[in-house]
């Protein structure tokens, strides 16, 4: 059984960074926020919602906030509000601080204006950062781990070493005791039979099915044409996939052999370790997904890419991996792993056996290229709306 050394956090969690996060209520004080990470090191949360929403867009926009502040990698958390705002910021404290977190905040109005507000910021998160440095790591399992598995920017050797090498990672995760989170929903259709047939019983497997087709459905309802007509993208195409049921023979490459448990959304816990579907149905960047992990507690995410993408995440590392040995060479600076060398001849299960080894450094404390980076997205996925048919 494998172990990490992690942060024991109050509520029993465990976590793989001690993150101090600065969140925007609205995006008027994005600026703010902005300017005091800058100051400290500190983790901006910045997004364009937190006023003048719609009643569920306003319901995500508080469940993203509150649960990256909840996220087990966060050990502190400076809320920043305008006051005058539709997000309240109290309730939103109040969530985070049921995780065990010290939660400060600061309220530009109050203080009388950016600078002053700036200025008081600057102070709270330096008391913070203090308070996180009485964490220690000590000796975990893996029973309390969770990863998310992505890909993006996807070319031709995405399905062959990339996202095979992750599915024996997953695999290895697993049977270790952890938790796998898989989404990308709109990269299932062609492939749903056979992650329906990975499902643990039968009616996990209708599941998958139902959500599938109520995902074309829904696309030929409020577009107007099928889901095939805008994927793969043409980065996809100029990398060498032809059609989306090849796509999607390579994107469920990282659910490896284990079996799915369910579907999830977005405001469930996760009841028990295994692999789940995240059932998560928006059209658009792949921070939506890695985001979508970070609500639902994931620690890390294994981002796989066949073209090259620095997208990182807020609230956790990103790893990422190519299996095209020329895009690694190419973009080291942004690329942790070389998923590559199968097709130079090396074994698909000792390259995902080193892919699992590598995760765990990363869990006990090795920088990914994304926090070097600092590449610290957080990009709010909205709710879909299902349509009458």
């Amino acid at each position: 059984m494998s172990t990490i050394q992690a942060y024991k956090r109050d509520n029993g969690k465990i976590g793989i960074r001690n993150y101090i996060l600065v969140i925007s209520t609205v995006s008027c004080v994005n600026t703010v926020t902005s300017k005091i990470a800058q100051k400290t090191g500190a983790i901006p949360i910045n997004h364009e919602q937190g006023c003048v929403e719609f009643e569920d867009d306003h319901k995500r926009t508080v469940l993203a906030l509150s649960s990256a502040g909840r996220n087990p990698n966060v050990a502190g958390v400076l809320v920043v509000g305008l006051g005058c705002e539709q997000t309240s910021s109290q309730p939103l404290i109040r969530s985070i601080q049921a995780s065990g977190k010290p939660v400060e905040f600061v309220r530009v109005q109050d203080e009388g204006g950016s600078p002053e507000a700036i200025q008081k910021g600057v102070e709270l998160i330096e008391k913070l950062q203090k308070q996180s440095e009485e964490f220690a790591r000590e000796e975990c399992t893996l029973e309390g781990l969770v990863v998310g598995v992505q890909c993006g920017g996807s070319d031709w050797t995405t399905a062959i070493s990339g996202n095979t090498v992750i599915g024996k990672m997953t695999d290895l995760v697993i049977q270790n005791g952890g938790s796998v989170l898989m989404s990308e929903v709109a990269g299932f259709p062609g492939s749903e039979h056979i992650v329906a047939e990975q499902a643990v019983s039968h009616q996990v497997g209708l599941e998958v099915f139902q959500m599938v087709d109520e995902l074309r459905a829904d696309f030929v309802k409020d577009h107007g044409q099928t889901i095939e007509k805008i994927n793969p993208t043409p980065g996809n195409k100029a990398g060498g996939i032809t059609t989306l049921v090849e796509k999607s023979m390579g994107n469920i490459k990282k659910m490896g052999s284990s079996p799915v448990q369910g579907l999830l959304k977005l405001e469930d816990k996760i009841p028990y370790p295994g692999l789940w579907i995240v059932d998560s149905r928006v059209q658009g960047p792949d921070q939506f997904s890695t985001t979508g992990f970070g609500i639902l507690g994931a620690h890390v995410t294994v981002f796989s890419t066949g073209r090259g993408t620095p997208i990182g995440n807020a609230v956790m590392p990103l790893i990422k991996i190519t299996g095209n040995p020329v895009t690694y060479m190419k973009f080291q600076s942004i690329l942790d792993f070389n998923a590559g060398v199968v097709l130079e001849g090396e074994s698909i299960e000792e390259t995902g056996k080193a892919l699992y080894e590598f995760l765990l450094k990363v869990a006990n404390g090795k920088q990914t290229k994304s926090e070097i980076n600092e590449n610290f997205e957080f990009v709010i996925p909205r709710e879909q709306r299902r349509t009458a048919i």
